[in-house]
């Protein structure tokens, strides 16, 4: 099963070593032997789920926000230095870029990052935190009427 059985949108796969990391000690039971695949659709409170139907893990099973489901800030979103989406965009829309992203790359390179074991989703948050600065940048033009909305 590659669809969420909550929502029905295709998930992304992710290994175990996420959840047997984010997966609160009390609730780390629920991880079957099977292979996981992440939920990131809004409002839904499935976040991984077996691929073979054996099982769903909720965001209450969680040690952390997962900052893509949710629409109150804070929405974390670097889970390894700490941004939410709220201070991306915000900056994005302040500056018409980010500031945030080219950090989050330095400090990649410098430090290294753990993903794998801190982000929701088992990956690295360059590619989402693209999208939203690409968001808030065309959001920018929008209000200041470079583009149409």
């Amino acid at each position: 099963m590659e669809n969420c059985p909550a929502c029905g949108v295709r998930g992304k796969p992710v290994r175990a070593v996420t959840l047997r990391a984010l997966v609160k000690e009390e609730q780390q039971g629920r991880i079957g032997p099977g292979r996981y695949r992440f939920c990131a659709t809004k409002g839904c409170a499935v976040i991984y789920f077996a691929e073979d139907g054996s099982g769903v893990i909720e965001k209450e099973a969680l040690k952390v926000r997962v900052g893509v489901k949710e629409s109150e800030p804070p929405r974390p979103v670097c889970y390894c230095f700490g941004h939410t989406i709220e201070e991306i965009v915000e900056e994005a829309r302040r500056l018409g870029r980010s500031l945030i992203l080219d950090d989050i790359r330095e400090r990649v390179e410098r430090e290294g990052c753990h993903c794998e074991e801190t982000n929701p989703q088992g990956s690295c948050c360059l590619g989402v935190i693209t999208r939203i600065v690409e968001e808030a940048q065309r959001q920018r033009a929008v209000e200041r009427g470079s583009l149409p909305n």
